[in-house]
């Protein structure tokens, strides 16, 4: 009998997006929000913080992290999808759950 507990993320439901905020004359920052702040993104390494490439930096960050939800549903899709139609090496399809177990809090 096969004892291991599954386990699954729990994150908040999508969609979520991002908007720009502004802090004052120089002071930009990204929000991911649903129906409240998820998280922030700024550029805070050394040389980009605060120039118009950090901006740019914190957008396409932000825009990545508020696709999440629609990317795991689209991974979890592409994983059914391979294995039903059988059209799928087992190194890629093991690569696809290795990133599936990761964001699902599992080992990876």
């Amino acid at each position: 009998m096969n004892l291991t507990k599954e386990k699954h993320a729990t994150h908040t439901p999508g969609p979520w997006h991002y908007s720009e905020v502004i802090q004052g004359r120089d002071q930009y920052y990204r929000q991911i929000r649903a129906d409240f702040k998820i998280a922030e993104v700024h550029a805070c390494h050394s040389g980009v913080a605060g120039t118009k490439e950090g901006r740019a930096e914190d957008e396409a960050n932000a825009r990545l992290i508020a696709a999440a939800p629609e990317l795991l549903a689209q991974c979890k899709f592409l994983e059914r999808m391979l294995v039903t139609t059988g059209h799928y090496s087992s190194n890629k399809l093991a690569k696809l759950r290795e990133v599936l177990a990761k964001v699902e809090g599992g080992e990876g």
